[in-house]
């Protein structure tokens, strides 16, 4: 935590040992937003590219078993969710690709967790699709490598956004890659991380295509670094022989660090490592960047920092519950003081994430809070026009897969939102989309374990 001021369009950083002042830029996911005469948003120069140039990624083989499951009793993504899915508040075992449901090495312990209104921690308690199968994932796995990744001469990995890299990129290809045993890239994409760090060790948030390893003073994304500590101990669950719960415990302290800040007695997280918070001229925050599933997680396994994971928790709940008390959807961004933004016009390709996050604590927690919200924003898909761009929103996958997890709490719905989902024929051809099309196809199958 710490104080910034933005002069002149310069970050100025007020506390010793910062590095030199650099330009301020937008930062990822920041610039404005547009609406088109035909009522599509879209976020310029954002890591959300929807080029309509790219091939869609609607697979052919989803669809066929999407039909065909909807008749038929189709066995479960993996043996540990075989009970199907699951009522609200009811638990399941889910070893997962991590291949574990208990605690383990680096001093774990899920006492150190607020359970708040939650269930057993380690145990699925979110409702999982017969529709998604271990075939499907692993076809949609091999279209998303295919399309998307490319290895560097210095044998690190990138995930390719537009020509160039973007930390959000890295972090969602290490949880693909982790979930999927993908070692060899799961590394490599780690050691592009590792090699374009800031002075905060966090990764810069853009770099050029499989840039040179150094620091180009980028600073950092907040979503990143939590997606990629929380990749990290599930690789450590995989491959426990790798060092990585270890990295995973010094990545979630130099988030507490620098990408948290307290505004108002609450702990809020910051968008990144040099911007944003509640004393900065810029006091923005993006609500899609929190993870609540992660913090439970983060609390278990390094004890030392479970107290400010858990004030992070609550504190985030309590924000989630300002903004639907206005509108069951979250804003893309919001401004100091927090919770007053919430409408249909901030609803857009940062925003649009937010129910995968939710999902995923309900999924790892059972926390009624969560299940509230999700339950909130599925009203709200059912009152205008159900999966499928539901108020106008973009017919993608970053889309319509993130309301169709809002519907765990629920298993009849559920399989009929994710089958709505998968015949809804968007365009995932872009980075973005086709991403978190797979890892939203991850948690709908019951494969995100928590590794608790």
């Amino acid at each position: 935590m710490r104080l910034h001021l933005l002069l002149g369009g310069i970050l100025v950083a007020c506390s010793s040992g910062e590095p030199e002042p650099q330009p301020s830029t937008c930062g990822p996911n920041a610039c404005p937003t547009v609406t088109s005469s035909t009522g599509a948003a879209t976020t310029l120069g954002s890591t959300e590219s929807t080029s309509a140039t790219q091939a869609s990624a609607t697979q052919s083989s989803v669809v066929t078993a999407t039909n065909s499951a909807s008749t038929s009793s189709a066995a479960t993504t993996n043996s540990t969710a075989a009970t199907s899915a699951t009522t609200t508040g009811a638990s399941v075992t889910v070893g997962g690709s991590g291949g574990t449901t208990s605690t383990g090495a680096g001093g774990d312990t899920s006492s150190a967790t607020t359970g708040g209104s939650g269930g057993v921690l380690g145990e699925w308690h979110a409702a999982v699709t017969p529709l998604v199968t271990e075939e499907i994932l692993n076809d949609e796995y091999a279209t998303w490598k295919d399309r998307h990744v490319q290895t560097c001469t210095d044998g690190s990995s990138v995930v390719v956004k537009d020509g160039a890299v973007v930390s959000e990129g890295i972090a969602y290809g290490m949880l693909l890659s982790v979930n999927f045993d993908d070692r060899t890239l799961f590394d490599g994409l780690w050691q592009y991380y590792t090699d374009h760090v800031d002075e905060n060790g966090l990764m810069n948030w853009a770099t050029s295509l499989c840039e040179s390893a150094g620091n180009n003073h980028a600073n950092a994304a907040t979503d990143a670094e939590l997606d990629a500590a929380m990749a990290l101990i599930q690789a450590h669950a995989r491959w426990p022989d790798g060092g990585y719960l270890v990295l995973a415990e010094d990545l979630a302290q130099r988030i507490l660090t620098h990408e948290t800040d307290v505004c108002d007695e609450q702990l809020v997280l910051l968008p990144g490592d040099a911007w944003g918070g509640c004393n900065d001229t810029d006091t923005r925050i993006n609500p899609s960047y929190f993870a609540p599933g992660y913090y439970r997680v983060f609390a278990a396994k390094f004890p030392a920092q479970a107290q400010q994971w858990n004030q992070l928790l609550d504190n985030t709940h309590a924000l989630y519950t300002s903004y639907q008390a206005m509108f069951p959807l979250v804003p893309d961004w919001d401004n100091h003081p927090y919770g007053d933004e919430g409408s249909l016009d901030h609803y857009n390709y940062d925003a649009c994430r937010t129910p995968w996050r939710v999902a995923t604590d309900y999924a790892w927690s059972g926390d009624s809070r969560s299940g509230a919200f999700l339950e909130n924003v599925a009203t709200w898909v059912d009152t205008n026009g159900g999966i499928g761009s539901p108020g106008g929103r973009a017919n993608n996958s970053a889309f319509n897969g993130a309301f169709a997890l809002s519907a765990v709490t629920d298993s009849t719905k559920f399989d009929g939102y994710v089958s709505a989902w998968l015949s809804s024929g968007g365009d995932d051809g872009p980075y973005f989309q086709g991403t978190l099309r797979v890892l939203y196809l991850l948690v709908a199958a019951g494969r995100f374990p928590s590794t608790l």
